[in-house]
């Protein structure tokens, strides 16, 4: 084979393995988006349909959307097993007897809730799997305590309590209630998404209105000029004023050109989504608690020779509000 036959058995053979390349690529694209297709479809529902007319928007929202759905699924496989809640795990579990003051609480909490009502009036099944979500309070307070042997009376202590109990999501299963979370993450990630978009329109909204206005005060503040406003006010109070208003139109001015660029188009609204769905971390949290407690939820030290259970939780973060968060399962009979 000579020189220019070898060069030219070279090139084809590169450009033939760049076209195989690019043809697994676009093949392994196109089963990832076959698996991704309904999530993709249900975070446009949630957030902005229209996007559907921007050309290939699948494609452009996939990656966000797998990396969100990976959020998920990691936050989830953070929480335990489901926790039994029952007039005897409130006995015997020290986690259940922290989270209830009493049994008849427990049993109040699971009975009195309508959604778990209709779960058991619905479907003839024996068992609920359920997440609880509850609010956690320390409070500073005095009691008895042992320090050595002796019992210490006025001592400082932190009472940990838990209120407002509420379930969401009975079903019938835990498998069943982890893939409810996993979707549900998703579709309150793009509904963060709309409620950014929304937060820009108003922002745009609120700068072209504050233009109007300035605009609007230095159209009189000129008009006054050619009037009798120079005898009645000092010209260098005019002229101060009116070298303030052009300054905040100016700087208004700039920030409306930004304002209009993020929503300018509908692939900016794509673009909104996709940001959000990219770092669901900013939006939501879990994080793991640990703590000792004795029988009355007193905070016990680590080196605290009283009787006390430590209890991991976990604590979930959203938008500045927290929530103590636990997978439990419980039967009709509690």
């Amino acid at each position: 084979m000579s020189n220019g036959q070898g060069f030219l058995h070279e090139v084809f053979g590169g450009i033939a393995a760049f076209a195989q390349q690019h043809l697994a690529e676009h093949r392994l694209n196109q089963e990832r988006l076959a698996l991704m297709r309904e999530a993709i479809e249900q975070v446009v529902d949630a957030s902005e349909p229209r996007i559907r007319l921007v050309g290939n928007y699948t494609e452009k929202l996939l990656d966000a959307v797998e990396t969100a759905l990976r959020y998920s699924e990691g936050l989830l496989r953070r929480l335990p097993p489901a926790l039994a809640l029952s007039s005897r795990a409130w006995m015997a579990d020290p986690r259940v007897n922290a989270f209830f003051a009493t049994a008849d609480d427990l049993r109040s909490t699971l009975s009195l809730d309508p959604c778990i009502q209709s779960f058991f009036k619905d479907g003839n099944l024996s068992e609920c799997f359920a997440l609880m979500l509850m609010v956690k309070r320390e409070t500073a307070t005095f009691g008895m305590a042992l320090q050595g042997d002796m019992l210490v009376r006025e001592v400082p202590q932190t009472v940990v309590s838990f209120s407002h109990h509420r379930l969401f999501f009975p079903t019938a299963s835990e498998t069943g209630l982890r893939r409810e979370l996993r979707q549900r993450t998703l579709i309150f990630l793009a509904t963060r998404a709309l409620e950014h978009i929304h937060e820009l329109r108003t922002r745009r909204s609120d700068l072209e209105e504050q233009r109007r206005q300035l605009q609007a005060q230095l159209r009189a503040l000129r008009g006054h000029a050619r009037g009798l406003q120079p005898m009645l006010s000092g010209a260098d109070a005019d002229g101060i004023r009116q070298a303030a208003l052009d300054q905040r139109l100016t700087q208004t001015e700039q920030d409306l050109v930004v304002a209009r660029k993020q929503l300018g188009t509908l692939d900016d609204y794509l673009e909104q989504v996709r940001q959000v769905l990219s770092q669901p971390e900013t939006y939501l949290q879990i994080q793991p608690l640990s703590l000792r407690l004795n029988r009355l939820g007193v905070k016990l030290d680590a080196n605290s020779p009283e009787p006390g259970e430590t209890i991991g939780l976990f604590e979930l973060t959203s938008l500045e509000t927290q929530r103590i968060g636990v997978l439990v399962r419980f039967g009709r009979e509690r």
